[in-house]
């Protein structure tokens, strides 16, 4: 009994070993980010010819997973080994900073038909919030996906209870703006569809214009026709722009610069630094980085929520 015992032990153990071995095998080492560092220094960021160097790349990208240059590093080097994370981020909270990172980079990795996946395996909310990030990619795959999907001219069932917010003339506008929406309502309607781009208070991400003091500013028509048809005034400084670099990345966003090299903020607040020397092409977008059609995503009667919430928000 004794030696049964003794020989199940040793066998157990070398089966925990055999994994910890496997698991070390996949752990990053001193060597794999020596290896990534030189071939960033060498602009070496083409690693498909190379087993070594595609190894090195992985494991230190999985490593880096929540870090500040995670995304930067997957983008670099096109870590197709990463796609799982980036879905997992977007299908875990599509109002965060991460996701809206994860789907940009989705996309530059031309693996969007994983997200039209997504969205068709998503309830409804999420897939409302997924789609709202797909609308700043501004690229024509992106669009093409939106159109494929029919979600900005169709209602969202489990999130608009009612009839869409169809609104057409000055008319539509002003009769929307005499009604007396639900503070509170109009302050979830946000966490839903403004999130991700406009900061209010203690809510929301620094991307496009705040909208702490919004009330003081404006009245519920120009709320109401600033959400409707964002084209018709762009904010100064919050242009929108396309950068498409000579590594063949393409980036839309807020764009800030220095002597050597640009900013780009991007929706949901984050934001990359590219050299000048590295861009192909800057090109100033004629629309708005807000997405038409948004408000058809929403009830009527959220819309006037909405309007409400941002309509109290005034200077203290």
């Amino acid at each position: 009994m004794q030696s049964f015992f003794k020989t199940n032990w040793i066998h157990s153990l070398w089966l925990i070993l055999l994994f910890a071995g496997s698991l070390v095998g996949e752990t990053v080492t001193p060597k794999d980010r020596l290896i990534v560092e030189t071939l960033i220094r060498l602009n070496r960021f083409d690693v498909s010819g190379n087993e070594k160097w595609k190894g090195a790349v992985q494991r230190y990208a999985r490593s880096q997973r929540g870090e500040e240059g995670y995304f930067e590093l997957v983008e670099q080097f096109s870590v197709e080994a990463e796609l799982p994370e980036l879905l997992r981020l977007v299908e875990e909270d599509p109002t965060s900073a991460l996701s809206a990172k994860s789907v940009q980079l989705i996309f530059r990795l031309g693996e969007q038909k994983k997200l039209s996946r997504l969205l068709s395996g998503s309830p409804k909310k999420k897939a409302n919030a997924i789609i709202t990030l797909i609308g700043f990619v501004k690229t024509p795959e992106a669009q093409k996906l939106l159109d494929e999907h029919k979600a900005l001219s169709a209602p969202a069932t489990s999130v608009a209870k009612g009839a869409p917010a169809l609104i057409s003339t000055a008319d539509d506008i002003k009769a929307l703006a005499a009604r007396t929406g639900n503070v509170k309502q109009g302050k979830v309607v946000f966490q839903k569809f403004c999130f991700a781009c406009h900061k209010a208070g203690d809510l929301g991400l620094d991307f496009g214009p705040g909208l702490s003091e919004i009330g003081s500013k404006l009245p519920k028509s120009e709320l109401l026709l600033a959400i409707v048809k964002p084209n018709a005034g762009i904010s100064f400084d919050y242009e929108g722009w396309t950068v498409e670099t000579k590594q063949g990345s393409f980036l839309a966003g807020i764009v800030s610069e220095s002597d050597e090299e640009l900013t780009v903020r991007m929706v949901g607040g984050v934001s990359q630094k590219v050299k000048k020397a590295d861009i192909a092409k800057r090109t100033k977008m004629k629309a708005s980085l807000m997405p038409e059609g948004l408000h058809l995503a929403m009830s009527e009667m959220e819309l006037v929520d909405l309007v409400e919430f941002l309509s109290s928000l005034r200077t203290r």
